[in-house]
C-alpha cells in the first residue's frame, strides 16, 4: 500500500496544478537559480519532485492572489517548523547521524539566507522558495523528528536526565513486552487437544 509523504503543515502545497489567477509572474525566477535549488532539493531529498520554472510561476501567482494573512499563514505553518529542527540538531542528548545532521544543516542554511531562489525582501513571495524547500524535504526529518519528539517526553518524564541510548532501550524493552502480552492474550494457557466420543451425561 503507498503511502502518502509526511508533511509540515496540514495540506500540500499545490506544486502542481495551481489555481493560479491572470497576469505576468510576480517574481523574477532564473533559470539558474531553479537548477541549483533543485540541486539542493535533491541531495536533501533524492525522492523529491522536480521543480520547474513553470510549477514555481504558477504558484506564485496563486499565493500572491490570496488573501494576505491566508498567504502569511501558509508559510508560516511551514517556515515555523524550522525552530524544532534547530532544537533536535543543538541538543546534546539526541546525536543525530552525521549525514542526516549534515542535510538539516543545509536546509536550515538555505532558509537563513535572504538571495536565494526568490529574495527574501520580495513582499509577500519572499519566503515561497523556502517554504517549498521544507515541505518537499520534510520526508527525510519526519521520522527522526517524531522519535526525537518522544525521546522530549521521556526526558522530561525521567526527569530532565536521559540519553538517546537509553531512550531507545527503554523503547526497545516496551516493545518487547508488548508483543510478549499480546501472544499472551491470544492464546489459550492449556490446550487439551479435542474432545474424545463427545459429551456423555452420566
Amino acid at each position: 500500500m503507498r503511502h502518502d509523504a509526511p508533511l509540515p503543515a496540514g495540506q500540500a502545497l499545490p506544486l502542481r496544478g495551481a489555481p493560479a489567477g491572470p497576469g505576468a509572474t510576480p517574481v523574477p525566477l532564473a533559470p539558474a537559480a531553479i537548477a541549483a535549488f533543485n540541486d539542493l532539493l535533491h541531495e536533501l531529498h533524492p525522492d523529491a519532485p522536480h521543480v520547474d520554472q513553470a510549477a514555481l510561476a504558477s504558484m506564485a501567482r496563486w499565493l500572491d492572489g490570496l488573501p494576505v494573512h491566508e498567504a502569511e499563514a501558509l508559510l508560516q505553518a511551514r517556515l515555523g517548523r524550522l525552530e524544532e529542527l534547530r532544537r533536535m540538531c543543538e541538543d546534546p542528548d539526541w546525536q543525530l547521524e552525521p549525514a542526516l545532521a549534515r542535510r538539516i544543516r543545509r536546509l536550515l542554511d538555505y532558509v537563513e539566507q535572504t538571495r536565494d531562489l526568490i529574495p527574501d525582501d520580495l513582499p509577500r513571495l519572499g519566503r515561497l522558495d523556502d517554504a517549498l524547500l521544507v515541505e518537499l524535504a520534510w520526508p527525510m526529518i519526519a521520522d527522526e523528528l517524531e522519535d526525537f519528539r518522544d525521546f522530549c517526553r521521556f526526558r522530561d518524564e525521567n526527569g530532565g536526565h536521559a540519553d538517546r541510548e537509553r531512550w531507545l532501550r527503554t523503547r526497545l524493552e516496551e516493545g518487547a513486552l508488548w508483543e510478549q502480552l499480546h501472544r499472551v492474550r491470544n492464546q489459550h494457557y492449556v490446550d487439551y487437544g479435542p474432545l474424545e466420543g463427545g459429551l456423555r451425561v452420566v
